[in-house]
């Protein structure tokens, strides 16, 4: 491999993580302009673009925990005040309290994470929040996210630069 090769790489894992972080950056975009000049093939792009989005949630997640466990800290606790049933907060209250534990589900939680990576269904933002208010495992948070990014965007590559249009 060149250094220029490098470059590349080293640019699609930035992207990923970036885009992560950052929801501005588009990772089909990017996805779509390296199967097309060709520098890069498009599994090696997939996979480093969703190594870089799952290495940017892992970032997300890891915040957002440990900013909740500071503030956590600081302020004295009190009690939550008690919520009328029928009311959209207490709807709102119970949505709440089941996808918090369908994500700590022990089978549907990975099964969960690994389909926010690849179908962004539940969004992967609200995913990466959610799972970090909870006793969800990081490797377990960190594994299945992953393997889901790569998962799309491998196909997303794959599909742009026409693999299966061949496969009949």
């Amino acid at each position: 491999m060149t250094d220029e090769t490098w470059w590349q790489l080293l640019l699609a894992f930035g992207f990923g993580l970036a885009g992560s972080v950052l929801p501005l950056a588009n990772a089909e975009a990017f996805i779509v302009a390296s199967v097309a000049t060709g520098v890069l093939g498009p599994v090696p792009v997939g996979v480093l673009l969703g190594a870089g989005q799952g290495v940017g949630k892992m970032l997300v997640f890891q915040g957002i925990r440990q900013g909740r466990r500071q503030l956590v800290r600081r302020r004295p606790r009190r009690e939550p005040a008690p919520i009328r049933p029928g009311t959209w907060r207490a709807r709102w209250a119970r949505l709440v309290e089941w996808s918090i534990a369908l994500v700590e589900h022990p089978r549907w939680g990975p099964v969960g994470l690994f389909l926010s990576g690849s179908l962004s269904v539940p969004p992967n933002y609200l995913t990466t929040v959610v799972a970090a208010t909870t006793r969800l495992n990081f490797a377990v948070f960190a594994v299945f996210l992953t393997a889901g990014f790569m998962a799309r965007y491998v196909v997303i590559a794959l599909a742009a630069a026409g693999v299966f249009e061949h496969v009949r």
